[in-house]
């Protein structure tokens, strides 16, 4: 068996990286294996175009550190979308897969596709999808390594993105070693509160083809459910997407741990926001013990 990784996203303060050393440091004392930087917030790139001297900045605050890395891309980061983008977006992904072999990460996390609701083509757009993928995992396996989809929700009433059941039959019709999963806990349990399901069973469905994981609390309703004002506001109601400390929530973590079914090599990764800096090192251990029961559960045959 091989050991359990678990590590934590790094925040941003300053798009141009100027803090990422300090942030770095940071995450090392708490002593993670296994730092998610999030491009998506970094400006590296202009219209798929790296930028020399940021990338060097980023390569330099990476280079001699303890943990390893992964990479979280751009977020409108969209196979679902109008064919006439496609390009464009394989590009940006191409230039992360770059980016993040130069940081020597081995994962690539990018977001599964969103759409209106009502195209009608919807089933069209999931066969592109998968040729796009199917595309990147080629330029993936070029540079040793995995693109990890991630499930989300439907961020309003009129989008439709796959649930995590749908996901997992996505990336399994791929068939591609170098396009995996990422399970979204969370994001697994707000996507069958907007559209309904059984979020545990959809969670485990995904996890069959995970071979990363996101680890946040939430409570599963979605933020559309009614007005709140402030983030705080939407904490103290139980809103939406809060990465909230481990335990803070009611997802049934540890049943889900004791039910999935993660592949060999499964890596694990807390999202916490800056605002929960202070509960970092217990949401960091709540997630080791969480992994570990993962990796102990039972398997089929």
């Amino acid at each position: 068996m091989t050991d359990i990784i678990v590590g934590m996203s790094a925040h941003v303060a300053r798009p141009d990286g100027a803090t990422l050393g300090q942030e770095f440091d940071r995450l090392e004392r708490l002593g993670v294996d296994l730092v998610e930087i999030p491009l998506l917030s970094l400006d590296v790139m202009a219209r798929a175009r790296i930028l020399p001297g940021p990338l060097a900045r980023l390569v330099e605050a990476c280079a001699g550190r303890a943990p390893g890395y992964s990479v979280h891309a751009a977020i409108g980061l969209n196979f679902l979308n109008d064919a006439e983008h496609l390009p464009l977006h394989f590009d940006v992904l191409r230039a992360s897969l770059d980016v993040a072999a130069r940081l020597r990460a081995r994962r690539v996390v990018m977001h599964s596709g969103f759409c209106a609701g009502d195209v009608s083509d919807l089933e069209g757009r999931y066969a592109r999808q998968r040729e796009w993928l199917s595309r990147a995992g080629v330029e993936a396996a070029a540079r040793d390594l995995v693109i990890c989809v991630e499930n989300i929700f439907p961020f309003g009433a009129g989008v439709h993105t796959a649930s995590p059941a749908r996901l997992a039959r996505e990336i399994a019709a791929v068939g591609d070693p170098h396009v995996r999963a990422t399970l979204d806990v969370s994001h697994g349990f707000l996507h069958a509160g907007a559209r309904g399901g059984d979020g545990l069973a959809e969670a485990v469905a995904l996890s069959d083809v995970a071979a990363h994981v996101h680890l946040h609390d939430s409570f599963g309703v979605p933020e559309e459910t009614f007005w709140a004002y402030t983030q705080a506001e939407k904490m103290h109601f139980g809103l939406g997407d809060l990465h909230l400390p481990l335990g803070w929530g009611d997802l049934p973590l540890e049943r889900l741990m004791r039910a999935a079914r993660f592949p060999e090599g499964c890596t694990f990764v807390v999202e916490l926001p800056e605002r929960f800096v202070a509960e970092a090192a217990q949401t960091l251990a709540d997630a080791r013990r969480l992994a570990k029961l993962a990796r102990e559960a039972p398997r089929d045959g």
